[in-house]
């Protein structure tokens, strides 16, 4: 199989920056008007921003979006999607929303000066041939904890397992490569934390001191929604996310999540939104995203021969 980005399985650091960025401002979202020259700038540059993180001991994750992918040449898995506001239909007018942009740099390391330094750097040189649409700075709380209080990943795969979760198999197209959720999720802390404990552990379906799932679950709990398919069986993900928390006093989860499919991915969030005729996932009522995009991961091999040619 061909090497997937190492960073999608390094240990975190403390500090991650995300940056999004799309061509054109004011244009829509796969409409290609640029010249060769400004797609030999972007592979210029991504180059030069993988080589300052290897300098550095930055981790770092490249993800495309479908257009940006397609232009760079890039080998195209199956069922690659952009992403669409998905929207609940209880009423209740819970959402998560779609800003389906083109690029995501995820950088993280023990040292926040030097992400600050490559991220700005690379903005910087990308200047006039795209722009940075959103970008959020994250850190690892405590033990692995949400700001909910309750431990995040738990159901991730055992290492050994990681690569079959999240890679694109060998023989498809993509191989090696995986696909991203990226989400900023926001949450409502203050009402959260006027539930009882009890009534926390059940709309997540676990402990909130060890992480022990609830022999019970809830049909409207979390883990009623994301851990299991129809039959019963678990349908993985691997989940690499972080707490953030803003100068006006947003907080929230940075979600990202890895899979061999996209599709996992989709059904993840139609599940959580009641789309597929379950009860709506209860954390709804105290967390929803504010940004969302779907992005592939290729191969580092594919990744070389993209930024090459």
């Amino acid at each position: 199989m061909n090497n997937p980005q190492a960073s999608i399985f390094a240990e975190m650091g403390q500090h991650q920056w995300y940056v999004h960025l799309s061509r054109g401002a004011g244009t829509d979202l796969g409409q290609n008007d640029l010249e060769q020259n400004d797609l030999a700038h972007i592979r210029s540059v991504l180059r030069q921003t993988i080589s300052d993180c290897e300098a550095k001991g930055i981790n770092l994750v490249v993800g495309f979006g479908r257009e940006l992918l397609a232009d760079l040449g890039g080998d195209m898995p199956e069922d690659f999607q952009k992403f669409e506001t998905i929207s609940s239909i209880d009423g209740s007018g819970k959402e998560a929303i779609g800003t389906q942009e083109e690029l995501l740099l995820w950088m993280n390391s023990p040292r926040l000066d030097d992400i600050w330094k490559t991220q700005y750097d690379a903005r910087s040189a990308l200047a006039g041939h795209m722009y940075v649409a959103r970008e959020t700075i994250t850190f690892i709380y405590g033990n692995s904890l949400d700001m909910t209080g309750f431990i995040d990943g738990t159901g991730n795969p055992k290492p050994e397992e990681e690569h079959q979760v999240a890679l694109v198999p060998q023989g498809e197209a993509g191989e090696g490569g995986s696909f991203i959720l990226a989400q900023r999720w926001v949450h409502d802390l203050e009402g959260w934390n006027q539930m009882s404990l009890g009534d926390q552990e059940k709309a997540i379906g676990r402990t909130k001191a060890d992480s022990t799932r609830l022999e019970h679950q809830e049909d409207y709990s979390h883990l009623a929604h994301v851990e299991e398919t129809e039959d019963g069986r678990l349908d993985e993900i691997m989940r690499r996310s972080t707490p953030y928390a803003l100068h006006d006093g947003t907080v929230g989860l940075y979600f990202m999540a890895f899979s061999r499919k996209q599709e996992i991915l989709r059904n993840l969030l139609d599940s959580m939104y009641g789309r597929d005729g379950q009860p709506r996932d209860k954390l709804t009522d105290f967390s929803n995203p504010a940004s969302g995009s779907y992005y592939f991961a290729p191969s580092t091999p594919q990744l070389q021969t993209m930024l090459t040619g």
